[in-house]
């Protein structure tokens, strides 16, 4: 036989935390607040001397030069290469090319025509298109 069970015990010490939790989501955004106040012009700054001004001018204008020169040479080399390209062609007997070229340009003018008429009438059609549909709708 067994004799009663004693008074309860008294609660031990508290435990250690647990881990942390992850992070939840992040929340939206709050509204954008007002723009400040807008800062006062600041003094007017000194304008350059003539003879700070002169070197800078002239660099510009050299460097304009330049590239004009450039563009003259650029445009020199691809007429001097047209006129080999042609040269050579010509005393090989590819002179085809030479009339297909001159033949070519009315036909070009022409399918361009052709083909701005033909965008004007597609664009006549969807309107009428619209219209009918608006009718059925009805």
């Amino acid at each position: 036989m067994r004799g009663k069970s004693g008074p309860q015990g008294k609660p031990g010490p508290q435990g250690k935390p647990g881990l942390q939790g992850k992070p939840g989501e992040r929340g939206l955004p709050g509204p954008r607040g007002e723009a400040g106040p807008r800062g006062e012009a600041g003094p007017p700054g000194q304008l350059p001397s003539v003879d700070e001004v002169m070197p800078w001018l002239h660099r510009l204008f050299d460097a304009w030069e330049d590239y004009k020169r450039q563009r003259e040479r650029e445009a020199i080399e691809v007429a001097e290469h047209e006129a080999n390209t042609f040269a050579a062609m010509a005393e090989f007997g590819h002179d085809e090319v030479f009339e297909a070229d001159e033949d070519n340009d009315g036909d070009e003018k022409q399918r361009r025509k052709k083909m701005k008429e033909d965008k004007k009438e597609k664009k006549k059609n969807r309107k009428k298109h619209r219209k009918e549909k608006d009718r059925h709708r009805k």
